[in-house]
């Protein structure tokens, strides 16, 4: 059964994920490649499936979106595994209308730390943006 994050691992986490969205990190092969998981996957918002090589030849040159994320929620899953959900929304440029989703993302401690294994973005109905967190 799951069990409560502490404050500690889940700050630890939503820092992670958000190095993720950070444009150095982003254009940075071996810096993505040290936080996704060898077994990494993502499913996306419109339902395509991506392993880590996929990310890894996609993200450095990706045109950086814009990206809120808040109301982060975890829950330890094993003592190797823990999971993050929050609320994001995006936009390529602010020329375009904001996306909304719920994303959920699967963290695995390793001998290096905490890694990437699963991630999955849903559209959801448009939320009120906090810009606190």
């Amino acid at each position: 059964m799951p069990k409560k994050m502490t404050t500690t691992l889940l700050s630890h986490l939503i820092e992670l994920e958000r190095l993720l969205l950070d444009p150095v990190v982003r254009s940075s092969k071996n810096q993505i490649s040290n936080l996704l998981h060898s077994d990494f996957y993502e499913i996306s918002a419109n339902g395509l499936m991506f392993n880590k090589q996929h990310v890894l030849g996609r993200l450095p040159l990706e045109k950086i979106p814009q990206i809120y994320n808040q109301d982060f929620r975890g829950q330890v899953l094993t003592e190797s595994l823990a999971q993050l959900t929050y609320h994001a929304a995006y936009r390529m440029n602010v020329q375009h209308a904001l996306n909304f989703s719920i994303r959920m993302s699967i963290w695995t401690k390793t001998e290096s730390g905490w890694q990437l294994l699963f991630h999955q973005g849903t559209p959801c109905p448009e939320f009120a943006l906090s810009f606190d967190e």
